[in-house]
């Protein structure tokens, strides 16, 4: 009986020290994912836009013998650059896509979304056009000033799962205009039909009223 205690004693302790020799394995737990927002809601928060001048001519001097009454005279208005703006979106998460992010944009302005400038492009280089000058008999100095509609906005964006909105802005144009100005004729009130009419015909400070 002893020696079959003893022996017992020895196994028991066998199985302890082996079991003391192994250590415990690390089980990775998996991380909590951080929630995508493709889909999340846009909410638009502030929203400005305004006129800014592109390009801008240099003067066009036409004379009396340019010009036939009754007719039309067509004359080539070089665009000079002045400006560049960019379209852009900016967010704070990648997942944010900027076709729905300008989607939203579009419907907020009520345009449609191949209206507004995509991200990455410039106004520079646009297509140049020949403009038709309907001078009815009057020679002069013209000049023609070139520009876009900007828009500029921000945005947060709502995600399930997350506890803090995301945010981002927008830089976009949805339009472009043109102006034929007439040197020593005042340019009208808008801030960048007379920025134009400044850099190419000089001060607007007491040019002579348009006559009709």
């Amino acid at each position: 009986m002893k020696k079959r205690h003893i022996a017992a004693a020895v196994l028991l302790l066998g199985a302890v020290a082996c079991s003391a020799q192994e250590k415990p394995v690390a089980r990775a737990t998996p991380s909590a994912s951080v929630p995508s927002c493709r889909s999340g809601a846009i909410h638009w928060r502030t929203t400005a836009a305004e006129w800014r001048l592109t390009e801008v001519s240099p003067v066009v001097t036409v004379g009396k013998s340019d010009v036939r009454a009754g007719k039309y005279a067509h004359f080539a208005f070089p665009a000079v650059h002045v400006r560049t703006v960019t379209a852009s979106v900016e967010t704070s998460a990648p997942s944010v896509s900027d076709r729905r992010v300008l989607a939203s944009l579009a419907d907020r302005l009520s345009v449609d979304v191949a209206m507004l400038g995509k991200p990455g492009r410039t106004t520079v280089n646009r297509k140049q056009d020949l403009v038709t000058v309907d001078l009815r008999g009057v020679p002069g100095r013209f000049v023609e000033a070139d520009g876009v509609h900007v828009v500029q906005a921000s945005f947060t964006v709502t995600c399930a799962g997350r506890d803090t909105d995301l945010y981002g802005s927008v830089t976009t144009w949805d339009g472009d205009g043109s102006a034929l100005l007439r040197c020593g004729r005042h340019p009208g009130k808008d801030a960048w039909v007379r920025e134009g009419y400044r850099l190419a015909c000089g001060t607007t400070s007491a040019p002579t009223a348009a006559a009709e």
